[in-house]
């Protein structure tokens, strides 16, 4: 693996590496690029509208200034005094000059506009317009004028009063001035900004609704009506939408005498549009680019690569002991000239161990051997004191007990030249044990529970009995009161080892004195250790491998757990 990441892994991140530092540069010049262009798209827009509602704003306060002025003419002076009314022709002919002057406006004016003028005192009325016929009619001014232009629905309408404290009470006005402008005014200068512009103006009230220019996208201007009515909108700003798929920039200023919105609105990926595709054409090229990388690791991986990955496991394989292991190669190169090498070198090595393989085995069966006969005359001690005990003590019947299973283990030592017996007869051996012990301690009892499926498994001759024997004679002897031993068996099905408990409810052990007891299995055998338990910790690593052998822990019976444990293969 090590190999893998030093050659191949180096190798294959090195082209990422060259790859990463040209897409980050790029991909930060694209954004940096588009995020000017957005922003100039956004000041255009803006601009755009600011200076488009100047020049509406420009007209609407000629108009309303001109409201305000025209009650200072001498001649609209001079037609409103009570006096005059008396002066018909007069009043005729001055009528015909304030018409005159208020047509001469209109002419000198940018937009066409109907002025009329109502004179509170005198009741009469003169307007622009000469097909309607204009009343001055008292009740139809008794509200307050708004300071701002009302809409009514094809044209906006203004008052101005003289004096122009009358606006709270026009009841109160000497002479009340109305102004009125089509609406056409603005749709044609909406039309003149879009034919100069790339935008698309129009005019929104939440309440009215809208003016659009003549060539207006009535459907997306009312999607975008809609989000404008949904959205607070201060006095100007901008934001963002996505109408039908498309982003927008939308731009509003809010008119201080209408009281209506300038909104223009442009599509953003109309104009990132060659930006967007030559970021696209760029990525195909970076794509290309990978997949030729790819293709030059791939032939680097078949040709570097899988020879060092085959060599790698070789040496694993031959440094686990699997000398049998040979490498395939083709072709005419230098790895196949190491690989050839290589199988030379393993075969040698496994002739080499063939030679001492044999040696090897006889030494070990001669240590399992020397092993196994320490435990024999250890056992034969401790049953020929007890014959003599209970001989002295007159008890026949233990005695003929005794010497029976004496018999027994002695016919079951010598029956088999194997060193491992099934747990059934291991199991028999103990059984007659137990019952020996049983009759010279009568305060003891045993129970076994072993599972048959385990019952044919191979374990280690004679390695029930020393255990059990140093249960009873450390664990149940020293106390008074009854004693016993249980032994049962179990299957690990985690790591599918075997296990034999053998538990006693004697005096026990403390936690440091079983911890000591544990460390000394593994350490070599001294005079103050005794050599059953150690023989058979031994007996079962040597038979079974690092994950055999014993282990001490409390009972909960009071007394000594050991926990025997093997797998079902034997070493070879």
């Amino acid at each position: 693996m090590l190999l893998r990441f030093n050659v191949f892994t180096k190798i294959s991140l090195l082209v990422l590496l060259l790859l990463i530092p040209v897409l980050s540069l790029y991909t930060y010049s694209n954004r940096e690029s588009v995020r000017v262009i957005e922003n100039e798209i956004q000041s255009g827009t803006t601009n755009r509208l600011s200076y488009f509602a100047s020049q509406v704003e420009s007209n609407i306060y000629q108009l309303s200034l001109y409201g305000v002025s025209i009650g200072q003419d001498s001649s609209i002076q001079e037609f409103q005094r009570p006096d005059f009314r008396g002066q018909p022709y007069e009043r005729v002919k001055l009528s015909v000059s304030i018409l005159e002057k208020m047509n001469l406006y209109n002419a000198a004016s940018k937009w066409h506009s109907t002025i009329t003028l109502y004179f509170p005192r005198t009741g009469d009325a003169l307007s622009t317009e000469y097909y309607n016929t204009i009343t001055y009619q008292e009740d139809a001014f008794t509200k307050p004028f708004s300071k701002n232009w009302e809409y009514l629905g094809d044209s906006f309408v203004w008052y101005a009063t003289e004096p122009t404290t009358a606006m709270s009470d026009p009841r109160h006005a000497r002479l009340i001035t109305k102004i009125s402008f089509p609406i056409t005014h603005l749709k044609t200068m909406l039309d003149q900004n879009k034919v100069n512009n790339s935008g698309d103006p129009f005019l929104f009230n939440a309440s009215q609704g809208m003016i659009r220019n003549s060539s207006a996208k009535t459907e997306t201007i009312s999607l975008l009506s809609q989000q404008l009515k949904d959205s607070k909108l201060g006095n100007s700003g901008g934001f963002r939408a996505e109408l039908d798929n498309t982003e927008y920039y939308v731009s509003y200023i809010k008119s201080g005498s209408l009281d209506w919105y300038y909104v223009d609105y442009v599509p953003m990926q109309q104009i990132l549009s060659p930006i967007t595709s030559s970021r696209n054409l760029f990525y195909i090229s970076l794509a290309v680019l990978l997949v030729m990388s790819i293709a030059v690791v791939f032939v680097i991986y078949r040709s570097v690569q899988v020879p060092l990955l085959q060599l790698v496991r070789g040496t694993k394989q031959l440094s686990s002991g699997d000398f049998s292991v040979r490498l395939r190669h083709s072709g005419n190169n230098e790895f196949s000239l190491l690989l050839g090498r290589f199988n030379i070198m393993a075969q040698r090595i496994q002739e080499l161990i063939e030679n001492v393989y044999e040696e090897r085995l006889r030494r070990r069966e001669a240590t399992l051997k020397h092993l196994q006969s320490q435990i024999n005359p250890h056992f034969l001690y401790n049953c020929l004191f007890y014959i003599k005990n209970m001989a002295r003590m007159k008890n026949e019947k233990a005695v003929v007990a005794m010497a029976l299973n004496l018999g027994e283990y002695f016919r079951y030592i010598t029956r088999s030249e194997n060193d491992v017996a099934t747990i059934r007869e291991e199991l028999n051996m103990v059984t007659n044990y137990l019952e020996i012990q049983s009759l010279r301690l009568e305060r003891m009892r045993f129970t076994i529970e072993v599972p048959d499926d385990i019952l044919d498994k191979l374990i280690s001759r004679l390695t029930l009995q020393p255990i059990v024997e140093n249960a009873i004679v450390h664990g149940l002897e020293p106390q008074a009161e009854n004693g016993e031993i249980r032994i049962h068996g179990y299957v690990d099905a985690e790591d599918s080892l075997y296990r034999l408990v053998v538990e006693d409810s004697g005096v026990g052990m403390s936690d440091e004195e079983i911890q000591k007891l544990q460390l000394s299995l593994g350490k070599p055998l001294d005079n103050n250790m005794g050599c059953g338990t150690w023989n058979v910790h031994q007996r079962l690593i040597y038979l079974f491998g690092e994950e055999a052998g014993l282990t001490y822990s409390r009972s909960e019976l009071g007394g000594v757990k050991t926990t025997i444990t093997w797998s079902n293969t034997i070493k070879e």
